[in-house]
């Protein structure tokens, strides 16, 4: 990647956060003028630095919500929840954008059908074109009143199916509404049905469905693309069907046609790009011309030329046309290709010509590229980069240099070995300078693990934005709120705790939360709180997400877990509240009467558990009927270092976590029972179920007859088992490694580490091994 650009793309993350964050916070105050002027100069550095790029549609964009801003900053538009819907709306866009150029190098295919509709909108409220207008080429377009004439897109119903409108609504002198619903081609990995959409519009009177000119070759098909549009004619009124597709509204255009709109000659399409857009069209062609200057007179087409050329292509395609292909053109071709869209641009007041000449061609179609799913929430902008304190990098190289000392020492203990020093003496000295070698290992090992500490507000920063659209979504009144952003955790664990939190907090607002009314009528404020919490507890960070909501009803979700399967008519008895509360975490469990697209599917919690058990954390939950709900999340400080117990078995070691081991022991033989095929052995009066290591990791090995047995003890899922080993081993600190290769897909083991000897060791997933275990007996 072009270095420049990869600062870019770093510096952009940061700017779109500090605008999200911004814009979020002038909602709740639109009177901070210093916030205002922040959001502001985040958005205009952001403009400024993408011209240096070939993202004209990207730069346009930026150039319009920058404009609404600045009027916002002068007092001239006051920001409402409308203006801030649209803003956020064009950044998470841009955020989307980066996103793939982080790893295609260029914007997404659609860029710049997404962009119009934004920009129409952007602009309105400062005396641009209203929605609907001539500039959106795509967009949400909202009838205000009886429209004049219909647009060009009422024909796709049918000449005669037209006619046949016309006629009656000549008899009865009412309206219709007709839509134009253009979906965008990733609409599935958002959720969006399109058909869904069309089948709940009431009243429907007429449907016709659009197809591509051009269907894809059968080996370039992509059946996750949606390339079907819809054409229809309804009764509905005007805000059902805003109600319809208020999740798509920026792919829909409405108009109210009578039997006069329709006898009149259809509206013509745009003769041109907005006035706005070809000042900055002539901006980049001025900027390219003064860049050619240098190098007229055949200069090669090198990377400074490609670049050039790359952006007067884009500022041809805006304009309406194409340029040949400039990249293999030298500076004088390229330049004459910046005069003659020059010419065409100011000769015609903004319209480029019909007739294209020698060296422009008509646009051709571009192919879309597949935009990846959550691109706006989850994609990556940029490289990943941490920010370290400078004080913790001058730590580091002091480490580094006492390292390299202990290293050339190792020398002077070589050359005493070859002299013939032995015996005691040489072993003190290998000891000590072993001493000062750990030392040194144990501080470097801090220091790094320092440089990668973060605050948990890292990852406290989405749920704002999280909270307030989905509150508004569901029609309820939600404040949150943040404490103990400041703890610090490693970033490892901080990046594996979104997806946790983002299932929590969702599962806070849409099951937890009650409707204004309802609280109201249960004497609570009708506005509540979800409070994010996080608190440090020894080597450990514990979490917290705290509602004021309803409560978790223990009966109902007993009766549930019942009904779904998940315990007996025994457990259903004897189960206390507290302990049903937890069975929530069960897989498959829901108490949600209907599937929405926020939950309802019985995997949000069971995928809470999941992802915190991986990482080496429990998750619980308490809750009080109709007082609110809290899940505690308690995780490792650190993921990089871990302890693991060294067992081995049928010849091969084996790592356990240490903090899942009670203790060790050996039991004779003739103590270890069975119970309902399951091997057991009593300590301290509890009963233990064994699981053979060897057997269920399909290893061939069998323990000396009469001889005592090893049982690891461990705490797993709340209760204890106990693994049959051949031999224990120390505890070592391990740097523990994904799973790649082969075992990538093997759920029994975690992660792999490289012992001192160089062997390397499985990390066993006991929650695994022993539900393998339990299985096979």
């Amino acid at each position: 990647m072009n270095p420049l650009l990869a600062q870019f793309l770093a510096e952009a993350g940061d700017l779109l956060d500090q605008v999200g964050e911004g814009l979020l916070r002038l909602e709740s105050d639109p009177g901070d003028a210093e916030r205002v002027n922040e959001v502001f100069r985040a958005a205009h550095t952001l403009k400024g630095s993408s011209g240096l790029f070939d993202f004209p549609e990207l730069t346009h964009l930026t150039h319009a919500a920058e404009d609404l801003l600045d009027a916002v900053r002068a007092g001239h538009v006051p920001l409402d929840s409308a203006l801030t819907d649209d803003l956020l709306a064009a950044f998470d866009l841009i955020r989307s954008w980066l996103a793939h150029v982080t790893v295609e190098e260029r914007l997404p295919g659609g860029a710049e059908t997404d962009a119009a509709a934004l920009i129409v909108r952007l602009r309105a409220p400062i005396g641009g074109p209203a929605a609907g207008g001539p500039a959106a080429s795509a967009g949400t377009a909202r009838a205000a009143g009886v429209a004049s004439r219909a647009p060009g897109w009422v024909a796709e119903l049918g000449a005669q199916v037209v006619d046949e409108l016309t006629e009656w609504l000549g008899t009865t002198s009412a309206t219709l509404r007709f839509v134009r619903y253009l979906p965008d081609e990733g609409c599935y990995f958002r959720g969006e049905d399109p058909l869904l959409f069309v089948r709940q519009v009431p009243a429907l009177h007429h449907l016709e469905v659009l197809r591509p000119d051009v269907w894809p070759a059968p080996d370039e098909y992509d059946e996750y693309a949606c390339r079907l549009g819809f054409v229809l004619a309804t009764r509905a009124a005007v805000s059902e069907l805003e109600y319809v597709f208020r999740y798509v509204s920026e792919q829909v255009e409405i108009v109210e046609l009578d039997a006069a709109a329709l006898r009149a000659p259809v509206a013509p399409d745009p003769a041109g790009p907005p006035d706005e857009t070809v000042a900055d069209v002539v901006a980049v062609l001025d900027a390219a011309a003064h860049a050619l200057a240098p190098h007229t007179g055949g200069a090669p087409a090198g990377a400074h030329l490609r670049s050039v050329a790359r952006s007067v292509a884009a500022a041809a395609r805006t304009l309406g046309t194409t340029t040949a292909d400039l990249d293999t053109a030298d500076a004088e071709g390229i330049a004459s290709t910046v005069r003659d869209l020059l010419d065409r641009v100011r000769g015609t007041g903004g319209a480029p010509a019909a007739a294209a000449t020698a060296d422009v061609h008509p646009t051709h179609p571009v192919d879309p590229v597949e935009r990846r799913p959550g691109d706006a929430e989850t994609g990556q902008v940029g490289t990943r980069m941490l920010k370290v304190d400078q004080a913790k990098v001058d730590r580091l190289m002091e480490l580094a240099g006492e390292l390299n000392v202990a290293k050339n020492s190792l020398t002077y203990l070589a050359e005493a070995a070859e002299e013939g020093l032995g015996g005691r003496a040489l072993s003190r000295r290998i000891k000590d300078q072993y001493a000062g070698l750990h030392r040194i290992a144990e501080e470097l090992q801090a220091a790094v693990m320092d440089v990668r500490m973060l605050p948990l507000s890292v990852s406290f920063c989405r749920f704002p934005r999280l909270v307030r659209d989905l509150s508004r979504r569901l029609g309820k009144r939600i404040e949150l709120v943040t404490e103990g952003g400041d703890t610090m955790a490693d970033k490892d664990v901080i990046e594996a705790l979104g997806d946790p939190l983002v299932h929590l907090v969702r599962n806070s607002l849409d099951h937890g939360i009650e409707p204004p009314d309802e609280r109201t009528a249960a004497g609570k404020p009708p506005q509540a709180a979800i409070t994010l919490s996080a608190i440090a507890d020894g080597d450990a960070v514990v979490v917290e997400v705290a509602d004021d909501g309803r409560g978790i009803d223990p009966a109902r979700v007993k009766l549930k877990a019942y009904e779904r399967g998940l315990i007996d008519e025994e457990q259903l008895a004897s189960i206390g509240d507290a302990d049903a509360v937890n069975l929530v975490f069960q897989p498959g469990f829901s108490t949600a009467d209907q599937v929405s697209d926020l939950s309802g599917r019985g995997v949000g919690m069971d995928a809470v558990r999941a992802s915190v058990e991986r990482l080496g954390g429990t998750v619980t939950m308490r809750s009080e009927l109709g007082a609110g709900t809290v899940a505690r999340l308690r995780l490792p400080l650190s993921m990089a270092v871990t302890q693991v117990m060294v067992v081995s078995v049928a010849g091969q070691r084996f790592g356990i976590p240490v903090d899942l081991v009670v203790e060790t022991v050996r039991v004779p033989r003739r103590e270890i029972g069975r119970v309902l095929h399951q091997d057991v052995v009593v300590l301290r009066e509890e009963v233990v179920p064994v699981v053979d290591l060897a057997e269920t990791l399909g290893m061939p090995w069998q323990p000396e007859p009469g001889a005592d047995r090893a049982v690891l003890v461990v705490n797993v899922a709340g209760g204890r088992a106990g693994l049959l080993v051949e031999r224990f081993h120390r505890e070592v600190d391990v740097i523990l490694k994904p799973m790649d290769g082969l075992l990538r897909g093997a759920p029994q083991f975690v992660g792999t580490a490289l012992l001192g000897d160089g062997l390397v060791l499985l990390v066993l997933n006991l929650k695994e091994v022993i539900g393998l275990g339990a299985r096979a007996a």
